[in-house]
């Protein structure tokens, strides 16, 4: 059993990986606004998670079926609909049970397959250790305004929680940094940015022999911070926008997994697009939109 799971996480980290790389080569064209190329990573993180797409004769997988990768096809009762599950690793003559070509793939198999379930066991319950540290860490304080706690444990300001996650700020903050936190962290909060932070770490623990999956979390998290940038300096002035990049300079970079930190990702990079940001017009908005969603269709189908 445990063989026939690593089959099929072996075939969603191939396609998976290589839509991560076509994001990542998205990410590079800088005119692209940082909430466009986070929404972008919903196409990589549904083709490492789900292991079937609909047969279009337009889409990502109908091309890497064009380039020779093979597919498993399934027919939906009913309604006609088929459905598709890559097939790039070819090992297998038959599907539910896996039936591999020779004793020596699935001798093969069931090795890597016990080893994959031990190590991905092993950093599930590493992410789980690490997030109750977090929480106990990050508890106490002071409400000093609603949602907003103070403690003297924390060197960083961050949104900490998924369920219910609240703004943790040092003991001592306040004025202008104070607010800019404020926004910043509220940004996550309603972007829900906390549950797509252990939804990505989760998935890591699934395809953690993948270095690509690895690379991308990393350009996850910084892209997540940016595009809260940007969400928060639709609402500045000219002058707040400055005042807000000195905010990000004199923050302490947060280092947990677990939490929005304001200071979080690359403060230069971060700097230069908070100075250099241009507020988008309607048609700009609503063309970035649809190429948002026609690409994510693309590359998930």
């Amino acid at each position: 059993m445990k063989s026939d799971v690593f089959y099929w996480v072996l075939n969603l980290s191939l396609h998976g990986g290589l839509t991560c790389l076509l994001v990542l080569a998205l990410r590079r064209i800088r005119v692209l606004p940082r909430r466009v190329v986070f929404c972008l990573w919903l196409a990589p993180l549904l083709r490492l998670t789900v292991p079937m797409a609909l047969s279009l004769p337009v889409s990502f997988t109908a091309l890497l079926q064009r380039l020779g990768s093979r597919t498993v096809t399934f027919h939906v009762p009913g309604n006609g609909l088929e459905v598709q599950a890559m097939n790039s690793v070819r090992a297998a003559e038959g599907y539910f049970p896996i039936v591999y070509q020779t004793d020596g793939l699935r001798s093969l198999f069931e090795t890597c397959a016990l080893i994959w379930a031990v190590v991905a066991a092993a950093c599930l319950l590493t992410l789980m250790v690490l997030y109750v540290l977090t929480r106990r860490e990050s508890g106490g304080g002071q409400e000093i305004q609603k949602g907003v706690w103070a403690s003297e444990k924390v060197a960083a300001p961050g949104l900490v929680g998924v369920v219910r996650p609240r703004i943790l700020v040092p003991a001592g903050m306040r004025g202008r940094l104070l607010d800019f936190v404020v926004a910043h962290e509220t940004a996550h909060r309603r972007r829900l940015d906390n549950l797509w932070r252990v939804l990505a770490l989760l998935v890591c623990c699934v395809h953690w022999f993948n270095p690509i999956v690895w690379w991308s979390l990393k350009r996850l998290f910084e892209d997540m911070e940016l595009a809260c940038d940007e969400t928060v300096l639709r609402g500045l002035s000219a002058a707040d926008r400055k005042d807000y990049a000195i905010a990000l300079l004199s923050a302490a970079k947060g280092r947990d997994l677990f939490v929005s930190a304001f200071g979080g990702a690359k403060l230069r990079v971060r700097v230069e697009r908070v100075l250099s940001y241009r507020k988008l017009t309607l048609g700009a908005a609503i063309c970035f939109a649809a190429l948002t969603a026609a690409v994510v269709f693309t590359l998930a189908a």
